[in-house]
C-alpha cells in the first residue's frame, strides 16, 4: 500500500478525506472542494472565477498565470478553512496546450480553440492527412480545432519552435506541471488532441510522420488516476496547504463528468455503459449529455467505434476513466444563449439564466416565432452579436425571424433539444441497440425546460443529475488514485452521492 494509500485509510473513519476539484471551463472556472465521508461525495464551492479568451495582436488566447493566480487562491482558501487536504487535480475542456522551452517555461500564452490562426493551414494538413484517415488513425473527427490542427498551424507559422519547444502540455497537464513539477501526458485530455492512436494508448506514429511533427514534444502518457507527486514545497509555505498530492485525474473535463453518471442509481432504470460491451445485450444502453457551453452527446463503448458511418455521422472517440471508449458528438450548446445574454448585457439589457429560462417556459401561445437552428453552423462559432447572427441564419434558411427575447431563447433551446434527439437516433443506427434513457449531467440541467424539451424531442426519459458532474467526477477518480474507492465502485458512490430529477416525454415522440 501506498504512503497516500495509508494516508487516506487512518482518516476515513472520523473527518473523512478533503479533496479539490480545480474545474476549468471555457467560461468560468471552480476551485471545489470535495468530501468523502461515509460511501458519498458532497462537493462545496471554495472559490469561482471568470474565464474567458483574451485578444493579442489578433490571436485569442488563454491568460494562464491568472488562471494559475485564481487557482493558488483556492487552494489558499481552502486550506484556511478546513485545515489539511488530501490531493487536488485539474480538469480543462480538450485540445488546447502550452508549449514549454528547455528551462520548463510557457514559452507564450496558450492559444484558444475559436482562434482563427488554423482557418489557412487546413486544407495544407488535410491535404496530407485527410479527414477520413484522421478518424481510422485516431478515432478523433477532424477538426480545425484539434490539437493536431493547432500544433501544424503553430509550427507553420513559426519554424523556430521546433528548437525552442521542448513539450508541449494540454491544458490541465499544464496546471498540474505548474503545481506539482511532474510533466505528464493524461490520456483523457489528449484523446482529444487526434495525436494519439484510437485506443489512446500511444502516439500515432504516422499522424506524426504525415504531418513532420516533432515526437520529442510529447510528454509520458499515463491514464486517468495517475499520483504525480505532492504540491511543489515553495507553493505548500506559500499557500499554507500542507504537502497534498497532485494527481492527474480524468483531466478531460467530459470524461470526469461521464464518470460521475449514476448509471447505477437504482430509481434510474437504466442499464448502464457495460450493456454496449456485450454484457447484457438483450437491455438498451443508456445515453449522456453532457450540457454546458458545449453538449457532449454520447454513450460509453469498450472499443472505438471506427465505422464510416460513424465519421461521417460526425462522432468522435475518446477516452474515459478506467480505459473504456466514448462515441459522442459535440454539439454546440447553451454557447448560443450564454453570447445572447452576453449581447443584450452589453446593450444595457441583461438576463439572468433564470430569467431567461422562464421567458422560454412562457412561450406556449399559438403563432409564437420558433426558428430551428443548427447549432453547429460556423455562423455561430465565435464571439459576436448572437441574436444578429440568428436573425442571419433564418433569412438564409428562409424561416422567420424570432421577434422577442422569450422567442429567440425558445428557438436556441428547442435547436438543442433536436439536435439531441438527432444525434441519439444516429447512435441507436450505429450501434444497432436502442437507446432507454439518457442521462443529462451537468450545469445546463439547471435550465428545467431544456431538460423537457428534450425528453419531448427524444421520446425518451431523461434523469438530470449531477449539476456539479465534471467536479464530482474529478473527486470520485482522486479517490481511486489513493486507494480509499475501488475503480468498480465508482458508479454506486455516484449514484449515492447525488440526486436525480426524472423528465418524461409529454407527448408521444414522433419521428
Amino acid at each position: 500500500m501506498t504512503e497516500a494509500k495509508t494516508q487516506v485509510m487512518e482518516v476515513t473513519g472520523n473527518q473523512g478525506i478533503r479533496l479539490l476539484a480545480i474545474d476549468l471551463g471555457a467560461s468560468s472556472g471552480r476551485v471545489m472542494l470535495g468530501s468523502y465521508r461515509d460511501g458519498k461525495v458532497t462537493v462545496e464551492e471554495i472559490h469561482r472565477f471568470p474565464n474567458g479568451p483574451v485578444e493579442v495582436n489578433g490571436h485569442l488566447h488563454w491568460d494562464a498565470q491568472r488562471l494559475l493566480h485564481e487557482i493558488k487562491q483556492g487552494i489558499a482558501a481552502a486550506a484556511a478553512s478546513y485545515g489539511p487536504l488530501h490531493s487536488l487535480s485539474v480538469d480543462t475542456w480538450g485540445v488546447d496546450y502550452g508549449l514549454l522551452d528547455e528551462q520548463g517555461e510557457l514559452l507564450d500564452a496558450p492559444h484558444h480553440y475559436r482562434d482563427q490562426r488554423m482557418a489557412d493551414i487546413a486544407s495544407v494538413l488535410e491535404a496530407a492527412l485527410p479527414p477520413a484517415e484522421q478518424f481510422k488513425l485516431t478515432g478523433n473527427q477532424s477538426s480545425p480545432i484539434n490539437t493536431v490542427y493547432q500544433l501544424f498551424a503553430d509550427l507553420m507559422a513559426k519554424p523556430e519552435l521546433r528548437t525552442t519547444a521542448r513539450q508541449l502540455l494540454m491544458m490541465p497537464d499544464l496546471f498540474n506541471y505548474m503545481l506539482s513539477g511532474v510533466a505528464v501526458a493524461e490520456q483523457t485530455i489528449w484523446s482529444t488532441s487526434g495525436l494519439l492512436n484510437p485506443q489512446s494508448t500511444a502516439p500515432s506514429a504516422e499522424v506524426l510522420r504525415r504531418l513532420e511533427l516533432p515526437a520529442t514534444l510529447l510528454p509520458r502518457l499515463v491514464p486517468a488516476g495517475t499520483v504525480l507527486g505532492e504540491l511543489r514545497p515553495a507553493l505548500q509555505e506559500e499557500l499554507g496547504s500542507g504537502p497534498l498530492q497532485i494527481i492527474a485525474g480524468a483531466s478531460h473535463d467530459t470524461a470526469s463528468a461521464v464518470a460521475s453518471v449514476p448509471y447505477g442509481d437504482p430509481g434510474s432504470s437504466s442499464a448502464g455503459p457495460d450493456r454496449i460491451a456485450g454484457l447484457g445485450p438483450t437491455l438498451s444502453p443508456a445515453a449522456f449529455i453532457s450540457c454546458g457551453t458545449w453538449s457532449l452527446v454520447g454513450l460509453e463503448t469498450a472499443e472505438p467505434v471506427l465505422s464510416d458511418a460513424a465519421r461521417a455521422s460526425g462522432f468522435t472517440n475518446e477516452s474515459c476513466f478506467g480505459g473504456r471508449s466514448r462515441l459522442l458528438k459535440n454539439i454546440t450548446g447553451l454557447w448560443l444563449l450564454q453570447e445572447t445574454q452576453r449581447s443584450w448585457a452589453e446593450a444595457g439589457e441583461p438576463l439572468s439564466h433564470q430569467e431567461a429560462a422562464e421567458l422560454a417556459g412562457q412561450l406556449d401561445r399559438p403563432g409564437a416565432c420558433i426558428a430551428m437552428l443548427d447549432p453547429n453552423d460556423p455562423l455561430f462559432s465565435t464571439p459576436g452579436d448572437m441574436p444578429l447572427r440568428i436573425e442571419s441564419y433564418c433569412i438564409r434558411t428562409g424561416q422567420p425571424v424570432p421577434q422577442t427575447r422569450a422567442e429567440i431563447i425558445r428557438s436556441i433551446l428547442e435547436s438543442l433539444a433536436r439536435s439531441y434527439a438527432d444525434t441519439i437516433r444516429e447512435l441507436e443506427a450505429l450501434t444497432g441497440h436502442p437507446v432507454r434513457c439518457i442521462h443529462m449531467v451537468g450545469g445546463g440541467i439547471q435550465n428545467k425546460l431544456l431538460c423537457q424539451l428534450t425528453a419531448d424531442a427524444t421520446g425518451k426519459d431523461v434523469i438530470a443529475g449531477p449539476v456539479e458532474a465534471s467536479a464530482i467526477g474529478n473527486i470520485l477518480v482522486q479517490l481511486t488514485a489513493l486507494g480509499a474507492v475501488d475503480s468498480a465502485e465508482v458508479r454506486r458512490v455516484a449514484a449515492r452521492s447525488c440526486s436525480t430529477l426524472r423528465y418524461q416525454p409529454s407527448f408521444s415522440h414522433q419521428n
